[in-house]
Order: structure tokens, then C-alpha cells, then sequence
């Protein structure tokens, strides 16, 4: 996978993560005090935190590359920007299929299902942008 993919992936990869984190943030917020669920979303949103921070790592690091590959003109360089590049429709349908098995296994109650869930409407708006992009670009 060349710099250009991989920073978009990363990048949405943090941007999705950051949105589940929302709101499971914004559920947990109104649930009452000693509700059980209250412990599994801070669990959740802990998990997703370090995920978001292993991230941001891996952001720096490739964005550290394409520096280099762009100062020293190598060929396969990016050329556009993070937004520019875009993901494959497949890899997002793939994404989105598998939030959405998770959603259906998933305990209707559960952290896992609200997480599931969040994460089903990001790779859902994504995979419409890809599609609007495709089709006024064909």
C-alpha cells in the first residue's frame, strides 16, 4: 500500500473511531448513576481511546514518510491530499457488512451493540460519499 492509502485509511480509521467514541460518549452521559451499562461504555470507550491514540502514532509516522518522499522526489511520492484520496467502494462495503454482522450478533444492550451500531452509520455515509463521488466522476 503506498503513503497516499495508507494516510487515508489511517485517517479514517480516526475519524470513524472518533465518532463511535462520541456517541457511545453522548449514551453514557444520560444514563443514570449505578446503571451497569454505565461501566461497560467507559470500558468501551477506554478501548476506543487507546485505539484512537495508537492511531494518531501511526498518522504521524506515515506522515513523517510522505515528508520524505516528497522532499526527495521519489517516484511513488504522494500527490494528493488525504482528503483526495479516496478509499475503495469494496474495502468500505466489506467494512460496513462486517460492522453490521457484528450489530446483528451483538446483545441489543450492550456496549458492543452500541459501538457496532455508530460504526454502521460512519462506513454507511462513507460508502454514499464514495458512491456520490463515483458516479459524478463517471
Amino acid at each position: 500500500m503506498n503513503t497516499s492509502q495508507a494516510l487515508r485509511e489511517a485517517s479514517d480509521a480516526l475519524l470513524r473511531d472518533l465518532e463511535v467514541l462520541t456517541s457511545l460518549e453522548e449514551e453514557k452521559r444520560g444514563l443514570d448513576p449505578g446503571d451497569p451499562r454505565l461501566v461497560e461504555l467507559a470500558g468501551r470507550i477506554e478501548a476506543i481511546a487507546g485505539r484512537i491514540l495508537g492511531g494518531t502514532v501511526r498518522q504521524h509516522q506515515l506522515t513523517q514518510r510522505a515528508e520524505v518522499q516528497v522532499a526527495g522526489g521519489a517516484p511513488n511520492a504522494p500527490t494528493l491530499t488525504i482528503e483526495e484520496t479516496q478509499r475503495t467502494m469494496s474495502v468500505i462495503l466489506t467494512e460496513w457488512r462486517e460492522a453490521e454482522r457484528r450489530l446483528a450478533h451483538a446483545d441489543p444492550d450492550s456496549a458492543d451493540a452500541a459501538e457496532a451500531q455508530a460504526l454502521t452509520a460512519a462506513l454507511r455515509d462513507e460508502y454514499r460519499r464514495a458512491y456520490e463521488t463515483a458516479r459524478r466522476n463517471s
